[in-house]
């Protein structure tokens, strides 16, 4: 039996049917958007769906713009709390930085007033001031000393009296090239003949040592001598020029049972804080004791 050959068809089938072609389609569309925008910009009809579609979609997109809004509102947050930070650190240091510069106009004013006064007393003081500074006082918690700074062109004097703008600091007890050491006043035993400034009533203040109020000591239960009473020295020895202000009278105790009364001074110079100080030359000394002349005794006669 002899079979039959079928032909294939030579094109796929058509499993869609086709439309126009992409060249009509585009063609087609493109004219009638031509003739819309044509239509919309001579006679304005799509102006009142373009409203409506834009009053539709606004919550839409007010809703999408929110979370960058948000975005940019924290993060506009943290760069204005960095800022404020910054701005706050930097506050701060100009107030430290004023208020540094305030303590050191309070300590310059207070300097010069310091240095006023001493010069008020250097041109009343009868006697020669040198100006000079402290640089230290002693470190011996038992020895009440200072040591105050020495130019080349300055002449010290062991024995020469220190003082400040309010009063008598010490005396000079040793002089070197560089520096020279102040005794203070209230040193241990350390005398300073003195006179009440209300009466003129002479007396001697005697140190006591560190943390301890100098005292007038030998003083007699009946001499007038009253709490807040001013001490001047005296200048009976010869060393201290007269009327500097040492002390004045803290507390007086009598007691019928002692001679002598319980006198505490407290010194009026800033012997804790001294920082310029003027060194006063000796006064001239006092002429030379009289020699007392031997007597001479007549040789008795035995009468037998």
């Amino acid at each position: 039996m002899q079979g039959r050959v079928t032909s294939l068809p030579s094109e796929p089938p058509r499993f869609f049917k086709r439309g126009p072609s992409p060249i009509a389609r585009l063609t087609f569309f493109g004219v009638i958007s031509l003739a819309l925008m044509f239509i919309d910009a001579r006679f304005k009809t799509l102006e009142t769906v373009r409203m409506a579609i834009a009053t539709v979609v606004y919550p839409v997109q007010q809703a999408a713009l929110v979370p960058g809004q948000v975005a940019t509102s924290i993060g506009e947050f943290f760069d204005t709390r960095a800022e404020l930070r910054k701005e706050n650190t930097k506050l701060k240091a100009d107030l430290l930085q004023a208020s540094l510069a305030q303590q050191a106009h309070i300590a310059s004013r207070q300097e010069a007033e310091r240095l006023q006064k001493l010069l008020q007393l250097s041109q009343t003081a009868s006697t020669r001031a040198q100006a000079s500074r402290v640089v230290y006082l002693g470190r011996d918690p038992f020895s009440q000393k200072a040591f105050v700074e020495r130019q080349v062109t300055q002449t010290f004097e062991p024995g020469a009296a220190v003082v400040d703008e309010r009063g008598l600091l010490g005396q000079l007890t040793r002089v070197h090239p560089l520096f020279a050491e102040v005794t203070l006043i209230t040193e241990k035993d350390f005398a300073v003949p003195v006179k009440v400034e209300r009466t003129g009533n002479g007396a001697l203040l005697y140190g006591r040592g560190p943390g301890l109020p100098p005292e007038l000591n030998y003083v007699a239960s009946n001499v007038d001598v009253r709490e807040g009473d001013v001490l001047l020295t005296s200048s009976i020895d010869g060393l201290y020029p007269p009327n500097i202000r040492v002390a004045t009278v803290a507390t007086v105790q009598r007691s019928a049972e002692s001679t002598f009364a319980v006198i505490k001074c407290n010194p009026i110079a800033g012997l804790l804080s001294p920082e310029t100080v003027l060194v006063l030359d000796k006064p001239a000394a006092p002429p030379p004791r009289p020699v007392a002349e031997a007597t001479k005794e007549a040789p008795s006669k035995k009468r037998r």
